[in-house]
């Protein structure tokens, strides 16, 4: 599969999962945030949040989708919050042609730095199976970094 198909399938992913969150009912107008921004996880690419319970990327090396189970923040003195999720990515090598899909749990920061944005980070400890085009396939535990900047709309 090329890279453009691979993105073009993330990017519609990405489509139809805001377009269920986006048709969702809400309870409240503070619970239909959406935030959107850049940053690198699997590459450099764009990165989105709805509802202040999914998290979403899609990338030059793959696309990810987590949902934010638990979230708090650290002291009400400082304005650093976190959040545990669980989700998956799909990460793909063009130059071997090797491909993974994992299933990670996102453990992150975020903090508001001005009106309508903020800046995060996360580590998201993965357990990947590793489709390799020589048949040779297995599982893989790794670790994925991310660090982005969002604005709230």
């Amino acid at each position: 599969m090329s890279k453009t198909t691979k993105t073009l399938a993330g990017s519609l992913l990405l489509a139809t999962l805001s377009a269920s969150v986006l048709a969702a009912p809400q309870t409240n107008s503070s619970a239909s945030s959406i935030k959107a921004g850049v940053a690198f996880d699997q590459g450099f690419g764009v990165t989105a949040q709805f509802n202040n319970k999914i998290n979403a990327f899609i990338g030059n090396d793959g696309v990810s989708a987590d949902y934010l189970f638990k979230q708090g923040a650290f002291n009400s003195d400082i304005p650093i919050n976190w959040y545990v999720g669980v989700g998956g990515a799909i990460n793909w090598d063009d130059n071997d042609h090797d491909n993974s899909y994992a299933v990670r749990v996102p453990l992150g920061a975020s903090i508001p730095f001005a009106k309508s944005w903020d800046v995060y980070g996360q580590v998201a400890p993965d357990l990947a199976f590793k489709d390799r085009h020589n048949d040779n396939n297995d599982f893989e535990f790794g670790v994925d970094v991310a660090l982005g900047v969002r604005y709230g709309f």
